[in-house]
């Protein structure tokens, strides 16, 4: 059984709904003699070519089936290209997918001790955001480098980032990528300090040289990656990719003074607190935005939301990233990823590409936009005395109920629609009008209720008269967050505030300086 709907294009909009299920011979008993095996494989239905894949094998129990010689990883299983299954007799079903840009698979069948038969899975491919330059990523894994280039094609992604925590750093630089065919590559380790209190900064492309101390400060991590300050152009030093030093929590203690540092290149607004499963990990939250209270399985998406937001409100222009936390938490590579668009297929390109904002981020959708022909992460300059008229085109592939679309300017809704509803306008986003600096972003929210289910474009940012946004109640939100931090290093080791005290008084400044220049209240 195949199910597609097509919705209306126009110029400036292309929508694609698409709920596909294979059903390929479920519970159909072979009995062609031989020993008893069954082989899967999978292919692109438009092409014929045999594809990688993961594989979810339950028996008739509902059980997850670990197959031998093939990795596995919370359930699931590598399937690359064709896979042979030897078991028990009884009925098995599984669930097959290629990631978002395909359509996903499900079958079954009944082995008994003479049966021997071939299943082939045939996937639509619904997108091909290559052709458009978009590449996808998941900056957030703790398998090995070679575990990884094996499930990047399953995955359908460009490349992926092992992650060491505090307990296992051991020192040294990381290792060169793993390169496979396409072009992809897995790379690592990153490094995550992810300790106590300070926790949630990652590093990419750099390690501490030994095993971090409790005394030292993250922030003095920050300084030792990036001696210059991520505002400034970053370019390759010695042949080697630049340090990429990144939020992955956006809750943690010390968040209002790596914003300060001027050296953080991005934060991952979907991260390992997200995932598909009907319980969602827990998130440490060290300062809750008073009078903001989310509460249910989308908390943890919604809060990361809303406090990215305040970065831009407060006059910072971080883009935004993702990491599924696959080898850390039950979930798969690729759940959360970043796409960066990028006209040249590498390494370099893409990095540069993230730090740009030439980007979206998704946990299912996937969200291309242009606004008067450019990508997110642009700057447009407003005439004095006059508006800027915006054309936005939007191009979207989603497999799950959508609940709306938004078009958010400086955190308010300026458009919203339910999607049905929208598709049945011709798929349009009528013409906006900006007259003021700020920020803007497209979103797309599912309605998925037993996790926040989301794709958010990086921010388009706007300025006139060459005066940026700076709202007074964003800065203040991360004054009060910074004084909670002050309290609690008071009740550290008399060492570690020491150490700290620098990073406090120049977070102060900082914050109290963008107080003092915010055009908004």
């Amino acid at each position: 059984m195949m199910i597609k709907r097509f919705l209306p294009t126009s110029s400036t909009c292309r929508f694609l709904f698409l709920a596909t299920l294979f059903v390929y011979n479920n519970n159909s008993s072979y009995s062609q003699g031989g020993s008893g095996k069954i082989t899967v494989e999978v292919v692109e239905e438009q092409t014929g070519q045999v594809i990688s894949s993961r594989m979810r094998l339950t028996n008739a129990d509902g059980k997850a089936v670990r197959i031998r010689g093939t990795l596995f990883e919370n359930g699931w299983t590598l399937l690359d290209g064709s896979l042979e299954y030897r078991g028990r007799v009884g009925d098995y079903s599984y669930r097959v997918s290629h990631g978002p840009q395909f359509a996903t698979g499900a079958g079954g069948f009944t082995l008994d001790t003479n049966s021997e038969a071939i299943d082939t899975l045939r996937l639509p491919r619904h997108a091909d955001l290559a052709s458009e330059n978009w590449y996808g990523g998941d900056l957030l894994t703790n398998l090995e480098v070679d575990q990884l280039a094996r499930w990047l094609p399953a995955d359908d992604l460009l490349m992926a980032c092992q992650v060491r925590e505090q307990l296992s750093a051991v020192g040294g630089a990381p290792e060169s990528p793993k390169l496979i065919n396409g072009g992809a590559w897995a790379e690592g380790p990153s490094y995550l300090d992810n300790r106590s209190g300070s926790g949630g900064l990652l590093f990419h492309h750099w390690m501490p040289p030994a095993v971090v101390p409790d005394h030292v400060p993250s922030s003095r991590l920050l300084i030792m990656a990036k001696p210059q300050s991520s505002l400034a152009e970053v370019t390759m030093v010695s042949g080697e990719q630049a340090v990429h030093s990144e939020i992955q929590q956006l809750t943690a203690r010390d968040v209002p003074i790596w914003l300060a540092s001027g050296r953080i290149d991005s934060i991952q607004v979907l991260s390992k607190y997200l995932n598909d499963e009907d319980r969602q990990p827990n998130q440490r939250v060290f300062f809750q935005p008073p009078g903001v209270a989310f509460k249910g399985a989308l908390a943890n998406g919604k809060l990361a939301e809303y406090l990215y937001w305040q970065v831009l409100e407060a006059g910072l222009r971080i883009p935004p990233s993702a990491g599924s936390g696959f080898g850390m938490q039950p979930t798969t590579l690729g759940y959360n990823r970043v796409y960066v668009q990028v006209a040249e297929k590498t390494g370099n390109a893409w990095w540069r590409g993230l730090r740009s904002g030439a980007s979206f981020v998704t946990s299912g959708p996937l969200l291309r936009t242009n606004v008067n022909g450019w990508p997110p992460g642009h700057e447009f300059e407003i005439p004095p005395d006059g508006a800027l008229e915006l054309s936005i085109g939007t191009t979207l592939t989603v497999a799950d109920p959508v609940e709306y679309l938004d078009v958010v300017f400086n955190g308010q809704t300026v458009y919203s629609a339910q999607l049905d509803e929208w598709a049945k306008q011709g798929g349009k986003i009528p013409p906006l009008k900006i007259t003021e600096s700020g920020w803007m972003l497209v979103r797309v929210v599912t309605g998925r209720t037993h996790t926040y289910r989301i794709a958010s474009t990086a921010p388009y940012y706007f300025q006139i008269a060459g005066q940026p946004r700076i709202s007074r109640s964003a800065v203040a939100l991360f004054q009060a967050w910074l004084q909670a931090c002050r309290e609690d290093l008071n009740s550290e080791s008399e060492e570690l505030q020491t150490t700290s005290a620098p990073f406090l008084k120049a977070a102060e400044d900082f914050w109290q300086q963008q107080f003092d220049r915010a055009t908004v209240p």
